[in-house]
């Protein structure tokens, strides 16, 4: 496994279809030394990840045609069957409710921020978890 400190050389797949939210967050993960892979949608975040297996993921829950937890089953059955290190996993929405937050660690994600994600906590949560993973 590669060394990481704080987000430098670290790969994030970043999934959200707000053109102007995925613009914003690509800037900021990438200022901090990130490669980003910004897509639109789940079914291309899932290409994308099981590419790239990345050192964490951020999604959107609510896309279009396919959600957020459709993305992570997908992803958490390919590193089991795999036997991959599972990636980061951010679960990102606007839902503010418990029952989100439950289904989302529920279903594979190790975190969950509601929207507007506050830069310097995603930047301190991805840093944290990502040097734990490595």
């Amino acid at each position: 496994m590669k060394e990481i400190q704080g987000l430098d050389q670290a790969t994030i797949v970043l999934v959200e279809d707000d053109p102007q939210s995925r613009e914003s967050l690509t800037t900021l993960l990438e200022s901090e030394g990130a490669r980003v892979v910004a897509v639109a949608d789940a079914e291309e975040g899932v290409e994308a990840a099981l590419r790239l297996l990345p050192d964490a993921v951020v999604c959107d829950l609510d896309l279009p045609a396919m959600d957020g937890f459709y993305l992570i089953q997908r992803l958490r059955d390919h590193e089991i069957r795999c036997d991959h290190t599972p990636s980061v996993a951010i679960a990102l929405t606007g839902h503010t409710g418990e029952s989100w937050r439950l289904r989302s660690i529920g279903e594979g994600f190790q975190h969950f921020m509601t929207k507007p994600a506050q830069p310097e906590k995603l930047i301190a949560l991805l840093r944290e978890s990502i040097d734990a993973r490595v």
